[in-house]
């Protein structure tokens, strides 16, 4: 086997493929996507079989290549034998990136398999086992070895192929394709497994694919002609060549999927600016829906400072509810710092703090199952043995005020919940709709006075 050195290719063909491993180690950094890698693989496929079995004389066209490899049917009209030999080469080609997904290592087994796969079952051709009969190669001066010679010129072209592994793929796989191609190990199918030999190196190397076209075969005799005297550079040519047409292919599929994934980001953007200013305007809805129920609490707090005369009643309002608490409310139904406003009284008389009963945006999703994106205003009375709020429900005052929460409906109508003590359990909430705020904060007021103030 051939000696790679420095001086074995012309400078401008060594550094040819050392600028496309260059690009290929650069194109690593930002791989295709796994669809767009799929479709380049079935293209591949399909171009890779129409053109090698179309150099050994095959006559389907490229969309009747195409037809059988993905419908598995025969074309009318073309030798039987055409359809049979592109399905098998298919077969042995989804092979070939079986072996390249496992990253095995490159075996005369694993050929001997290539080659089984290609020759399908015609037992008259031994797929699978090197020729046991001296060949002569059409329109070639070179005379391949006689069958004895065949398995050890095989194991000195494998034993070449692992010590040159660190070698350019491109120079390697050219020449062990070449070196298949002279030796002629079996009696068909030379020419086919040889190629796929070529790409097996190749794509375990990480390198696009050769396609040696149909058009090209007068030139790629030429060159393996050349290579049988010695000359290697034509035949490397020939396949770097055509690796860096395909590895252009490569880097236009990931330009427009970049493209299209920018293109998607541009839409998304929009879109999420679409949604934003959506939630954005529902959210200004709700927030003048509750601060509506919230100016009824402050205007007959006002109105009720006026005219009574034991108790002071003061009205005071938190910091207003942010969009983004907004947003944690309806996803989570609580959120940091959502107090909403409290009413507080004080005994003229005694100076003292009565009550004071505060109102917050608190979901419990085991209250709301049914209403899973509503955001209660919940009612709380602060308790003094604890020296916090608690609601409502868990207070001596719980069967006396039966106000719960109040909450706007998707239909932006003011829901009210109260305690239903008819049904024997004052935490038994249940939803009212056909109430006016007004009245609400009304009788709401007028338990409080009876109940707590003792003003009847």
């Amino acid at each position: 086997m051939i000696q790679l050195s420095n001086d074995f290719l012309s400078p401008d063909l060594r550094q040819e493929i050392k600028n496309l491993q260059d690009e290929i180690e650069d194109f690593r950094k930002q791989p295709l996507d796994s669809i767009a890698v799929e479709k380049l693989r079935e293209h591949f496929r399909t171009h890779h079989i129409y053109h090698s079995s179309g150099i050994e004389g095959n006559r389907l066209t490229l969309q009747e290549t195409s037809l059988v490899l993905k419908e598995g049917i025969d074309i009318t009209g073309k030798p039987l034998k055409d359809s049979i030999e592109v399905k098998n080469l298919g077969i042995a080609f989804d092979f070939l990136h079986e072996l390249v997904d496992q990253d095995v290592e490159i075996t005369e087994n694993y050929l001997k398999q290539l080659h089984s796969l290609i020759i399908g079952d015609n037992p008259s051709l031994n797929p699978g086992d090197y020729r046991n009969i001296g060949v002569l190669i059409t329109g070639s001066e070179h005379k391949p070895p006689e069958p004895f010679e065949v398995p050890i010129r095989m194991r000195e072209l494998f034993e070449w192929i692992k010590a040159n592994k660190d070698e350019n793929p491109i120079i390697v796989a050219a020449i062990a394709h070449h070196e298949l191609v002279k030796i002629h190990p079996f009696k068909d199918g030379n020419g086919r497994t040889a190629r796929l030999l070529l790409n097996l190196i190749l794509l375990k190397n990480g390198f696009p694919i050769c396609n040696i076209k149909r058009s090209e075969r007068p030139d790629y005799y030429n060159a393996l002609s050349l290579a049988d005297e010695g000359e290697y550079e034509p035949i490397i040519e020939v396949v770097a060549k055509n690796c860096i047409e395909l590895f252009s292919e490569y880097t236009r599929v990931r330009d427009e999927s970049n493209r299209l994934k920018d293109w998607a980001k541009r839409i998304g953007s929009i879109d999420t600016q679409q949604r934003l200013a959506m939630r954005k305007a529902e959210f200004e809805l709700w927030l003048n829906r509750v601060n509506q129920i919230k100016l009824e609490f402050k205007q007959i707090v006002s109105v009720i400072d006026e005219n009574i005369e034991s108790y002071y009643v003061s009205f005071y309002e938190y910091p207003p509810i942010t969009f983004e608490k907004y947003q944690q409310l309806k996803e989570r139904g609580i959120a940091p710092s959502t107090n909403f406003f409290s009413i507080r009284f004080h005994n003229n008389d005694t100076n003292r703090i009565v009550a004071t009963l505060m109102f917050r945006f608190y979901r419990s999703n085991n209250k709301y199952p049914l209403t899973p994106n509503v955001i209660p205003i919940e009612l709380n009375m602060y308790d003094a043995d604890s020296g916090d709020f608690k609601f409502i429900g868990y207070t001596e005052y719980s069967k006396a005020i039966s106000l719960r929460s109040f909450y706007i409906a998707d239909d932006g109508r003011v829901v009210i919940r109260y305690a239903n003590s008819d049904e024997g359990n004052p935490n038994w909430e249940k939803d009212h709709t056909d109430e006016n705020v007004t009245d609400a904060v009304q009788r709401f007021f007028e338990k409080v006075f009876s109940s707590i103030l003792g003003i009847r």
